[in-house]
């Protein structure tokens, strides 16, 4: 592969599906939030997969620098000095196989409010991700207001979908292609891949990468109480949840049915 080759395909457009959305203000009494498009960690850990394979993407983690945040607009500038925050640099490096040698991209970020560490380790990759063109074109898309619930959490995700395809048309570009699900139902997915990801209790637990009945990527967390998902299979009832989690939001397969 060609650098100009690995260049157009890590930098393809994700699908909507793949796209979660951070609300970094609200207005109206907290019933609406300014949303902004980010990529999870996951996402880029699967395309880099896709593009360069498992065996041929790697990173490391050093040590940067220490900052000790300043009092609060509200705080006693007298008070206690707080805590310091530390912060990483992520290398992540690319194997090239004609030039025989790993070629590395570095970028940074300061630990986190919530998980400080892995809230960290998960910014920087994400960061260094960038430099590698993974998910750049998101900085070109305008936050956009967005109806939030009782809980400040997004209400309706559909019309972020919608409008992310419509800046994306904006901009010229089109999401990676699809597998496709075949002529399935209207209420069949097809299970494409699983990753697992046991937890305490559940060692079954796995993200799911679904096909929806619609043909869009969508990939689900589930704690795998119930038998019957496998690569290649199809199921159908499912009900989808939307969490969040201190890396963003995720959707959890809460239950399901196998699909004759």
């Amino acid at each position: 592969m060609t650098g100009e080759e690995l260049h157009k395909r890590l930098s393809e457009p994700f699908a909507a599906a793949d796209v979660e959305w951070r609300v970094t203000k609200t207005r109206n009494s907290n019933s609406e939030g300014l949303a902004v498009p980010f990529i999870d960690s996951r996402a880029i850990q699967n395309r880099l997969d896709n593009v360069v394979g498992p065996f041929f993407w790697r990173t490391r983690f050093i040590p940067w620098h220490q900052y000790i945040p300043k009092p609060g607009k509200y705080e006693d500038p007298n008070g206690a000095q707080k805590a310091p925050v530390s912060s990483q640099l992520c290398g992540l490096s690319i194997y090239d196989a004609e030039r025989k040698e790993w070629v590395e991209k570095v970028d940074g970020a300061e630990n986190t409010d919530i998980e400080a560490i892995k809230g960290g380790i998960s910014d920087s990759f994400k960061r260094a991700a960038v430099l590698w063109s993974i998910g750049r074109y998101l900085y070109e898309i305008p936050a956009k207001w967005a109806s939030l619930d009782k809980y400040k959490q997004i209400a309706r995700p559909a019309e972020l979908d919608a409008y992310y395809t419509e800046q994306l048309q904006k901009l010229g570009l089109a999401s990676a292609s699809l597998p496709h699900a075949g002529n399935a139902p209207a209420d069949i997915y097809a299970v494409r891949g699983l990753q697992p990801a046991p937890v305490q209790g559940y060692p079954a637990a796995a993200w799911v990468d679904l096909v929806t009945p619609d043909n869009r990527a969508l990939k689900v967390f589930s704690l795998g109480t119930k038998p019957g998902l496998a690569n290649g299979v199809r199921i159908r009832g499912a009900k989808i949840v939307q969490r969040n989690a201190a890396g963003g939001t995720y959707y959890e397969l809460q239950d399901y049915q196998p699909a004759a």
